[in-house]
């Protein structure tokens, strides 16, 4: 869910506004007009330098990750069935980092709460899939701290009109032997703490490159991370639309626990003893949206798909190495 909604136009003439503010905007060239998603048609930048903004009610970009809380047992409570998933790292964040840069000045607050539902495979591979719901929260005081079902809860270290840097605390919500027949023998990987690196950098606007790695304290383990490129495709006051590709990788502890076999666990699963070396765990590629239905309320959605790749591809365990996930949440903004 973006900070604003985005409209590519390539020249004209343009309504901004209603009431007392409504007035008209020649657009000479091609751009990319960021407005406010209230349904207002409140213009906030065309180019993001080549106008100041006009008044607008702040919009951000909530965010949806099951198993999110300030302690592990709160993120167990509100978990989704599997971690990693596959919506990619960028679903959770996007948004926010345009939101700064088209600005000026960001509220104090942005608060969103609301409910979702996701449907992904039981288990990384698997060729069965599940439906699984809970809430959805995204907390934020001004660009310095969150608190939110999607990224965690963290501080933005380094930030500027183009970049963000910093630390958050997550969960890996690990794995039940018992989420699928295909697992049975190789055992769980149980529910960890886990912190995450991020960075995001808006290289050329609107596009914007995000960065991260995520160290398990228990269950799954070790490092992993993402390299994904997102932006907005189109837009309006009502809707939004971003897409954009993302490639994870994890280290050799990461993926053996993940996708190996053991001598233990092969001979209680009847699969051969399998060793996952390092590298690249998988690619995917998600296309996200939004509609306003009314000022505060939306809905909102995701599709992605992704392929595992390299060891990960091509343990005995693994049904399927392309896969999909589906996310729809509700939310109400202020």
């Amino acid at each position: 869910m973006s900070g604003h909604a985005y409209l590519i136009v390539e020249h004209g003439r343009l309504d901004i506004g209603q009431g007392d503010s409504a007035g008209k905007m020649n657009v000479a060239e091609p751009a990319i007009l960021i407005v406010s998603p209230q349904g207002s048609g409140d213009l906030l930048a065309i180019d993001a330098e080549r106008f100041k903004k006009m008044d607008s009610e702040k919009r951000r970009r909530p965010a949806l990750r099951a198993g999110a809380g300030i302690l592990c047992s709160l993120f167990s409570a509100l978990a989704f069935a599997q971690t990693p998933s596959p919506l990619p790292e960028w679903y959770y964040s996007q948004g926010h980092l345009l939101e700064r840069y088209t600005r000026d000045e960001l509220p104090k607050w942005e608060r969103t709460v609301g409910l979702a539902a996701e449907t992904q495979p039981k288990y990384e591979g698997g060729n069965a899939y599940a439906m699984s719901g809970g809430p959805a929260f995204d907390i934020r005081y001004y660009d310095i701290a969150f608190a939110s079902s999607g990224e965690g809860f963290g501080v933005n270290v380094l930030r500027g009109k183009r970049y963000r840097a910093g630390i958050a605390l997550a969960v890996d919500l690990g794995r039940d032997e018992d989420d699928d027949h295909h697992l049975y023998g190789l055992g769980d990987i149980g529910i960890s703490p886990e912190a995450k690196l991020f960075a995001e950098y808006m290289f050329i606007f609107p596009a914007v490159v995000r960065i991260d790695g995520r160290h398990s304290f228990g269950g799954q383990g070790s490092w992993i991370g993402d390299i994904s490129v997102y932006m907005p495709l189109a837009g309006s006051e009502k809707f939004f639309v971003f897409a954009g590709p993302s490639l994870t990788f994890a280290d050799s502890n990461n993926l053996r626990h993940t996708f190996g076999v053991s001598a233990e666990q092969s001979s209680a699963s009847g699969y051969p003893k399998y060793y996952a070396s390092k590298g690249l765990r998988s690619g995917s590629f998600g296309v996200s949206g939004g509609y306003f239905f009314t000022k505060r309320w939306l809905v909102e959605g995701a599709l992605v798909g992704e392929k595992l790749f390299g060891a990960a591809g091509r343990s005995p365990f693994v049904q399927e190495q392309g896969q999909y996930a589906l996310s729809v949440s509700s939310e109400y903004r202020w």
